[in-house]
């Protein structure tokens, strides 16, 4: 084991090793909390902070060899010359100097057998807060009214479907693309820069990919028949006392 050459340059970019794994553990934090607005964001913050610390740490700890302290240079350089990791580089030094990070945020109300949606309501989400808001005014409204999509499951339904949200956050620089989808990305093309200074102390490293969950999963926040009942009740309710 002494003479692993992987084990010799993980000892030696132990730091570096750690902060590419946490990296990636904040986009996990993303994707398990995609339905939650605070904790989504924070979890994108410390994304972006962790990311850039990566090859700042490779930095250091390879500041005793001068040959790998200019392939780290020349590394960090084309990072930053990459459109999308400059562009998140830039975002973490404004949330940690300047403000708060706001991402784009959209969604629908509908419902689901699992599969995507199946009938649904576009609107947009307030990044600022969580998914079950836009179902919950979704429910005020057919309260006043009807439920004009038939998309409020108040019992089980033999079929498997079930009334959901589907949301999706974006950052406005890049449309085209989901935010974990964009992370992972990013996560992919530092971590392969700085598995490149590794395989050049002698480690034999495989290509670092990040395979994200089940977009019918992570972007689906599916709600109990009965909480979707106990909801329109009370809506009713509210409305019958406050609003006649």
């Amino acid at each position: 084991m002494d003479d692993c050459p992987n084990r010799k340059v993980f000892d030696s970019l132990a730091s570096s090793f750690d902060r590419i794994d946490e990296a990636a553990w904040f986009i996990r934090l993303m994707e398990e909390n995609y339905h939650n607005a605070d904790k989504f964001r924070w979890s994108l913050n410390s994304f972006l902070r962790t990311l850039k610390e990566v090859m700042q740490l490779v930095t250091m700890e390879v500041q005793g060899d001068q040959n790998l302290s200019k392939l780290v240079a020349a590394k960090k350089s084309e990072l930053s010359e990459d459109p999308l990791i400059g562009f998140l580089y830039k975002q973490r030094d404004i949330v940690v100097h300047k403000s708060m990070l706001k991402p784009a945020s959209s969604g629908s109300v509908g419902f689901t057998r699992g599969q995507g949606m199946k009938l649904g309501l576009g609107l947009p989400i307030d990044p600022l807060s969580d998914s079950e808001e836009a179902i919950r005014k979704y429910i005020y409204h057919a309260a006043k009214d009807i439920d004009f999509l038939g998309i409020l499951y108040t019992e089980e339904d033999s079929g498997g479907e079930y009334t959901c949200v589907q949301r999706e956050w974006k950052l406005e620089e890049f449309p085209d693309d989901e935010i974990t989808i964009l992370a992972a990305s990013a996560w992919e093309k530092v971590a392969q820069a700085f598995f490149d200074v590794a395989g050049e102390m002698g480690a034999q490293l495989i290509k670092p990919t990040f395979k994200l969950g089940n977009p019918n999963q992570v972007q689906f926040e599916i709600y109990n028949p009965e909480w979707v009942k106990a909801q329109l009740e009370h809506a009713k309710q509210w409305i019958a006392e406050n609003e006649t």
